[in-house]
């Protein structure tokens, strides 16, 4: 008696048991193994996002350094993140071309091939490293966002992480209430103006979870995003960094007269929380205060240069520099090395541009400004072309992107790591979500056609 292709199961009874129906089981654990393991990795994704802005301290008392230069504790994340962005890339190379390749390429490029000739190899290395994990926060949205919810659940996320931050710039304002008029308010994070930073992005994202008609949150979601607003904008004042504080009160500005005029009383109200405290107004008279100097030789105890007529000097320092080595420049991480040469008011362990722009000119030359150019316009041009899918919630995205630029004119932003992550997770969840509606578009312009 010939047996028939199959086999029995004991566990089953002694039942015969087909091997299709073996095959089937079989493949069905496997899908579910695989989608196990890329749901692993999304929450890792989500772990990150919720913990990098209260992680300074802790990577600080284990013996890292959340600094560009680093190789520390924050080091590991770094390489965890870029490690996941890449494993979904090849899971789906061709998902998003065009963004994650085409826009980031060129200038990661540049960057990875200017450490060759950089005067710090192992510094340039890091720091191109940092910029890659810029680009894996960027492109992760890409393959992870599958619908309009997700939107809601990825700033949600981001607006949630600056819970413990929050409570920590509590203990951070009792310490500094001894001496208000030194003290600048940076929380968690290693600098005031990156907590600055990290408050503007946030800002703009309640801003966004309030207009959006594509955010799903209820009203009671809304009305507490509302409510911190005031606290997160009176943090922003007490770090005391000034160029945040312009680029915050345009954004207000764009909301309150597009979006909701209510919301100029509010800007209304802020003259008199300077009046009230004097040492916010000596942040503002001391930048309009302009010093006057023949030569450096004058400057002395009494007379000094406010700090932007300071980055004004450092940066004309500098230009003759850049002009040295137009088309590919100094290498990465070379300007701090070179300031010692060319600026005198600095002593020999040098100092960074505290201008993203001018900065790339010196170390990566007219290419690499050009492939930066070519990185913001794309994010530019494709989130001014999604306004007609949100406008009011495009708006305050396109707000949030000018912001970065304007702060990139008078900070070193490149190296503000933690900031970085979130300010290009929110980019690239912006960008995949209106390229996503993009496809689904052409796809319902095609299945009429056929029709």
């Amino acid at each position: 008696m010939r047996i028939p292709l199959g086999s029995i199961d004991i566990g089953s009874g002694g039942m015969f048991q087909p091997e299709t129906d073996r095959a089937r089981r079989t493949s069905s654990v496997r899908a579910a193994n695989i989608e196990a393991f890329w749901s692993l990795l999304q929450s890792i994704v989500f772990g990150v996002l919720l913990i990098r802005a209260s992680s300074d301290p802790v990577f600080n008392l284990l013996g890292g350094d959340s600094g560009a230069a680093s190789m520390g504790v924050g080091a590991l994340f770094n390489v965890l993140v870029i490690a996941i962005a890449g494993i979904f890339f090849l899971r789906a190379p061709l998902k998003a071309p065009f963004p994650v390749l085409a826009i980031w390429g060129p200038f990661l490029l540049i960057a990875f091939g200017s450490t060759l000739y950089a005067p710090d190899f192992k510094a340039a290395v890091r720091l191109a490293s940092v910029m890659l994990s810029y680009w894996a926060f960027f492109a992760i949205p890409f393959f992870i966002l599958r619908s309009t919810l997700d939107v809601t659940r990825f700033v949600l996320a981001v607006i949630v992480s600056s819970i413990p931050p929050t409570l920590y710039a509590f203990l951070d304002i009792a310490r500094g209430l001894s001496d208000l008029g030194e003290f600048r308010l940076q929380s968690t994070f290693s600098h005031p103006n990156i907590y600055a930073f990290y408050l503007v992005l946030v800002l703009g994202l309640a801003l966004y979870v309030r207009a959006s008609r594509i955010v799903r949150v209820s009203p009671r979601i809304r009305t507490l995003v509302t409510l911190y607003i005031p606290l997160l904008m009176m943090f922003l004042l007490l770090t005391k960094t000034r160029s945040a504080w312009g680029v915050c009160g345009v954004m207000f500005l764009v909301y309150a007269l597009k979006i909701d005029r209510r919301f100029l009383a509010g800007l209304l109200l802020l003259p008199l929380l300077f009046i009230a405290n004097p040492s916010l107004m000596d942040r503002l008279t001391d930048v309009t205060a302009a010093t006057e100097v023949d030569n450096f030789s004058q400057l002395n105890e009494s007379t000094r240069l406010n700090s932007y007529v300071w980055r004004q000097a450092l940066w004309e320092s500098a230009i003759p520099q850049v002009l040295d080595r137009p088309l590919l420049g100094h290498g990465l991480e070379s300007f701090k090395l070179s300031t010692p040469s060319f600026f005198p008011l600095i002593g020999p362990q040098g100092i960074d541009g505290h201008n993203f722009y001018l900065q790339m000119s010196f170390e990566l030359g007219f290419l690499g400004v050009l492939a930066l150019a070519w990185l913001l316009g794309c994010v530019a041009w494709r989130l001014v072309r999604g306004l007609r899918r949100d406008p009011p919630g495009l708006l305050i995205i396109c707000c949030i992107l000018m912001a970065y630029m304007l702060e990139s004119y008078s900070d070193n932003m490149h190296f503000y790591l933690s900031f970085n992550w979130y300010f290009w997770f929110v980019i690239g969840t912006i960008y995949a979500w209106v390229c996503r509606e993009e496809a689904l578009d052409r796809a319902d312009g095609r299945f009429r056609k056929v029709a």
